[in-house]
């Protein structure tokens, strides 16, 4: 049975764009093997059509480094498993926000550490007749830290050629090689033949599960001279440095 959740939310300007927005996008929370966690999460519907949300839990497990999103229950050991979600749907009319609240009891031995709250949503009421109504699914990650285990590997680097039109591009891929979740933040210093600096850029910071791996990209902020160059790269994380480097020419 769907159950509304809504309360009234001030009229956004016309000219804004329709939107559904699910809020908080990302949680990250410290907990210790058999603790629970509660959290709500909201949504806004900012379209012209109702919209009934169902709410699903499902657990992320890294292969091959690779995010993959599992139903709950099927990974071992599951935190997806143990959700208490209330309401399980929610009908939100337009202009107007929904939540519900989320409990997850970490178990005793787990090698996960995030789940995905997906709100499936479809437009209850096409506004027009004959209108097929419009699906719609987002999801807001959860990780968890259970220990002090944070760790980073550099494992690749690469630089792709300069062109006319585009600068110097330089990626380092990582690999978290700890059991939590990580979130780097980069900074690289290019030098010339001389050891002389000749630019610097920062990297997007991405996060990390255990076993993910990403590759880390920063473009240089000017077109570079023909020469030798060499790059030192450092990244961030839980206040513990990881340092990479490597080489390059341009013609």
């Amino acid at each position: 049975m769907a159950v509304a959740c809504a309360h009234s939310q001030p009229a956004p300007d016309t000219q804004s764009r329709p939107t559904l927005t699910l809020s908080p996008s990302v949680v990250m929370a410290k907990l210790k093997p058999g603790e629970g966690w509660t959290h709500s999460l909201r949504m806004s519907n900012m379209t012209e059509g109702t919209f009934r949300f169902d709410v699903e839990v499902e657990d992320v497990v890294v292969k091959d480094g690779k995010r993959v999103y599992v139903p709950a229950g099927e990974a071992e050991s599951s935190i997806a498993a143990s959700a208490v979600v209330t309401p399980r749907s929610v009908t939100i009319p337009p202009q107007q926000q929904g939540s519900v609240a989320v409990t997850l009891t970490i178990p005793q031995q787990t090698a996960l550490r995030a789940v995905v709250i997906y709100f499936r949503g479809r437009m209850d009421t096409p506004k027009e007749n004959g209108t097929v109504g419009l699906g719609a699914s987002l999801g807001a990650l959860i990780t968890f830290d259970l220990s002090d285990d944070y760790r980073l590997k550099a494992v690749s680097f690469n630089a792709s050629p300069q062109t006319d039109t585009t600068n110097q591009i330089v990626t380092h891929e990582l690999v978290n090689s700890g059991a939590e979740a990580v979130v780097p933040k980069g900074a690289t210093v290019i030098l010339d033949e001389s050891g002389h600096s000749v630019a610097k850029a920062t990297f997007p910071a991405y996060r990390l599960l255990p076993g993910e791996s990403q590759a880390f990209s920063a473009t240089c902020p000017l077109q570079l001279k023909s020469g030798h160059y060499r790059v030192v790269s450092s990244f961030e994380f839980e206040s513990r440095i990881v340092t990479a480097g490597g080489e390059f020419s341009v013609p």
